[in-house]
């Protein structure tokens, strides 16, 4: 194993934040916010919301002081009274519209995770598809002072990812879990974007962040409101899958292969606690295996090897054969998908992340560097995702099927050349300057793919 041991290339200047929401944010603009109540199950006296915004707060104290710090730099930002955006991060706002305002949908992700021997070797890939209403997506990108840098996808407007990686290529991406009996006791603590953000500034190995998952747990810190979670946490020694409830923590390793989880417990020790009937257990088995059949029994035993290109056609699966009533993993609510491949050799440097900006059925696969620190400016502003939505929406794809499947393969090919031009970089060189020559690189690279997908999609409208 060779590794690098001087700075990693994430950890550059981080973003302006008052600049940043200001300019990005716009549907927070000249807008009379009010912190809202949570959930309307259980109504909050003025006194319990304060009990519980307290509670909040000193948790986040603990855990990441610097965010609450964050928080009231975003309070002078857009002139409210200090701790309003504190507030809206655990209970939510009032007066702020959804654009586009759309249904609430059923929540139905799906990771999955192929090691290294299904991978040629090299690399591991973790894979998240995402179901939820937020919109647009876009690429998040945070390195504050003395903490790990991360990049990720996520809410345009926000500063956590729905998952991520870091610059010790750290992956952290959660599934929702099953319903659970303690609902009300979940309402304290924090939501799942910002634990993943914590976990990837404050963790420098997988290890390490299980452990910090566990401490968030077990001090009352973790709210997923009715049902609990599933993470996939690696880097290039170890893959965890971890499945909690607000009280009980169950974590262990992925040695070899292929794994996947819908919004399902597989755990003993958790399923004990799950509220699931058996016909929705049946149908996430079904979506998990149908991710397996196509990754494994299709193209890992003819083709010998899972690629970043395999795993954009699996996130793709818009029905489960058999089953026509069962959600398929790429159903009418998947807004996102991120694939992370994390390098065994220089995870610091060389690991990516292919990511799409609406649903993977309207989107094209982008491959991001993490050496890359400055984002084009149609995905920071939501512009592209929200033409990939305009498509989702009206049950198009960005490009037919067999232009979408050249496209994306010259992308992946590009960003690949790119990886092992600085790969041996990397080995050779002993120039003081080959962190600026290998960022450079493979930035150059991710330009001329989203230059080329920009020139592709416009051609073909």
């Amino acid at each position: 194993m060779l590794l690098c041991c001087c700075a990693v290339t994430l950890s550059g200047r981080d973003i302006d934040l008052e600049k940043h929401v200001k300019k990005y944010w716009t549907r927070w603009h000249n807008r009379q916010v009010e912190v809202a109540d949570g959930d309307k199950r259980w109504p909050l006296t003025p006194e319990l919301k304060r009990k519980r915004l307290d509670h909040y707060k000193s948790a986040l104290s603990k855990f990441a002081p610097h965010i609450v710090e964050e928080t009231y730099l975003i309070d002078r930002a857009f002139n409210w009274k200090k701790g309003t955006y504190l507030g809206i991060l655990r209970f939510g706002a009032r007066n702020i519209k959804i654009v586009p305002d759309v249904p609430k949908p059923p929540h139905e992700c799906t990771s999955w995770v192929a090691m290294d021997n299904l991978t040629g070797g090299k690399e591991i890939i973790i894979h998240k598809n995402r179901d939820s209403r937020g919109r647009p997506v876009a690429i998040l990108r945070r390195a504050v002072p003395g903490k790990h840098a991360w990049i990720g996808n996520g809410p345009q407007y926000g500063l956590s990812p729905s998952q991520g990686i870091n610059d010790r290529g750290v992956v952290v991406m959660m599934n929702a879990g099953d319903a659970l009996p303690e609902a009300e006791n979940s309402q304290y603590g924090f939501g799942v974007f910002l634990m993943c953000r914590i976990m990837l500034e404050e963790a420098g190995t997988a290890k390490e962040a299980v452990e910090l998952l566990k401490k968030i747990i077990y001090s009352n810190s973790h709210t997923h409101v009715e049902c609990g979670s599933i993470w996939f946490i690696g880097d290039f020694r170890n893959v965890y899958i971890v499945e909690h409830s607000n009280r009980k923590v169950v974590a262990k390793k992925v040695n070899s292969g292929f794994i996947a989880r819908a919004n399902a417990f597989h755990y003993p020790e958790m399923q004990i606690y799950s509220l699931r009937n058996y016909n929705s257990l049946i149908a996430h088995s079904r979506r998990e295996f149908a991710v397996r059949d196509y990754l494994v029994n299709t193209q890992w035993r003819n083709n010998g090897v899972i690629t970043p290109l395999d795993i954009a056609a699996s996130s793709r699966i818009n029905k489960v054969d058999g089953d026509p009533k069962c959600y398929p993993p790429c159903g009418k609510s998947t807004i996102s998908a991120s694939t992370f491949t994390i390098d065994k050799e220089y995870p610091e440097y060389l690991s990516s992340m292919y990511t799409v900006f609406a649903s993977p059925a309207s989107s094209c696969y982008l491959p991001v560097p993490m050496t890359l620190k400055e984002i084009p400016e149609e995905i920071l502003d939501g512009s592209l995702s929200m033409r990939s939505f305009e498509l989702m929406d009206k049950k198009l794809p960005i490009l037919p099927a067999d232009k979408l499947a050249v496209l994306e393969k010259r992308l992946y090919e590009r960003h690949a050349a790119a990886i092992e031009k600085a790969r041996k970089l990397l080995r050779t060189s002993k120039s003081h300057t080959v962190q600026a020559d290998v960022a450079k690189i493979l930035n150059d690279a991710f330009a001329e793919n989203f230059k080329d997908l920009q020139a592709t999609v416009a051609a073909s409208r």
